[in-house]
C-alpha cells in the first residue's frame, strides 16, 4: 500500500473521532512523510484538505476555526516546499528593512525566537526549510521543520502562526497576533497590544505597557505580568482552572472561575479566557 493511501485510510477512521490531538498528530505525520520523500507535495496538500473537520465543528468556536486555519496554512506551505525559494540548510542572513513595518511568520515543527533591538534590519539565523519574501511593508517568513532566531527592529508589528514549536518574544513594541498549536509561548519586555489564540501550551507574558490584550487558550496555564501603573479593565474566565490577580480591582465582580474589574482606569482592556487551565495576573517587578 502506498504511503498516501495508508494515510487516507487513517483519515477515514479519524472522521469518527473528535479529539483535536488526533488531528494535529495526523497533520504532523503527513509533514514527516513529505520530508522523507514518501509522498509528493500534491499528495500532502490533498491529505491535509481531507483532514479538515466538518462545517458543524468549524462553527463550534475559535478553537476549531484556529485548527482549520492551520490546515490552510500547512497546505499553502507544502505546495511550495520543494520550490527553489525554499532553502534547506543552516545559515545566517542579514536583510535590510527598507521601511518594513510588519513581520509575518508561519512555522511548522520548530522553535521561534524573535528579539527586538535598536536596529534597522533583520538578522535571521535558521535551519530547516525556510522561505523569505517581501510584500509592500511586510517581511514574510515561512519555515518547516527547523528552528529560527530573528533579530528585528524593536518597533514592529508581528503576526505569528506556529504548529509544534515553542515561541519566545523579547523586547517588542507593537501589535502582536499569535495563533499557536502545541508549544509554550514566552514574552519578555513587551509593549503594545496582543491578540492570541493558544492550543496546548503554557503562556507567560511580561508587559511593560499595555494597549490592549485578548487571550483565548484551550489547554495550558496563562500567566500575564504587568506593571501596577497599567490602566485597564480586566476580565478573566476559565471553564476549569484557578484565577489569581495580584492587584486590587475597582468595581470588581468575582464568581467561580470569573473575575472582572478595573485597574487604575479603563484606558485599555485585558481579556483572558482559558478553557482548561489556570490564569494568573501578576505584578511585573
Amino acid at each position: 500500500m502506498k504511503a498516501a493511501d495508508s494515510v487516507l485510510l487513517r483519515l477515514m477512521i479519524l472522521k469518527t473521532m473528535s479529539g483535536w490531538r488526533c488531528i494535529l498528530n495526523e497533520q504532523m505525520r503527513i509533514l514527516k512523510l513529505l520530508e522523507e520523500g514518501k509522498i509528493t507535495a500534491e499528495e500532502a496538500a490533498r491529505l491535509l484538505e481531507a483532514i479538515k473537520e466538518p462545517e458543524s465543528k468549524k462553527r463550534r468556536g475559535f478553537f476549531w476555526q484556529g485548527m482549520d486555519s492551520f490546515s490552510d496554512m500547512m497546505s499553502d506551505m507544502m505546495g511550495a516546499i520543494f520550490s527553489t525559494s525554499f532553502k534547506n540548510h543552516t545559515t545566517s542572513e542579514r536583510i535590510e528593512v527598507s521601511g518594513k513595518k510588519k513581520l509575518e511568520f508561519k512555522g511548522i515543527s520548530g522553535d521561534i525566537e524573535i528579539n527586538g533591538k535598536e536596529i534597522n534590519e533583520f538578522i535571521i539565523e535558521k535551519d530547516g526549510m525556510v522561505r523569505i519574501t517581501e510584500e509592500n511593508n511586510t517581511l514574510l517568513i515561512k519555515t518547516i521543520s527547523g528552528d529560527i532566531k530573528i533579530d528585528a527592529p524593536k518597533n514592529i508589528d508581528i503576526e505569528i502562526k506556529g504548529v509544534s514549536g515553542d515561541l519566545i518574544l523579547n523586547n517588542i513594541d507593537g501589535k502582536v497576533k499569535i495563533l499557536s498549536v502545541s508549544g509554550d509561548v514566552t514574552g519578555r519586555g513587551l509593549s503594545g497590544s496582543l491578540a492570541g489564540e493558544f492550543v496546548s501550551g503554557d503562556v507567560e507574558l511580561e508587559y511593560q505597557r499595555v494597549d490592549g490584550i485578548e487571550i483565548r487558550a484551550r489547554s495550558g496555564d496563562v500567566v500575564l505580568k504587568i506593571s501596577d501603573k497599567t490602566e485597564a479593565e480586566i476580565e478573566i474566565s476559565s471553564m476549569s482552572g484557578d484565577i489569581h490577580c495580584d492587584f486590587p480591582l475597582q468595581d470588581s465582580i468575582k464568581k467561580d472561575n470569573y473575575l472582572k474589574g478595573i485597574l487604575n482606569s479603563p484606558k485599555s482592556r485585558i481579556v483572558i479566557n482559558n478553557r482548561y487551565g489556570d490564569v494568573s495576573i501578576e505584578k511585573n517587578i
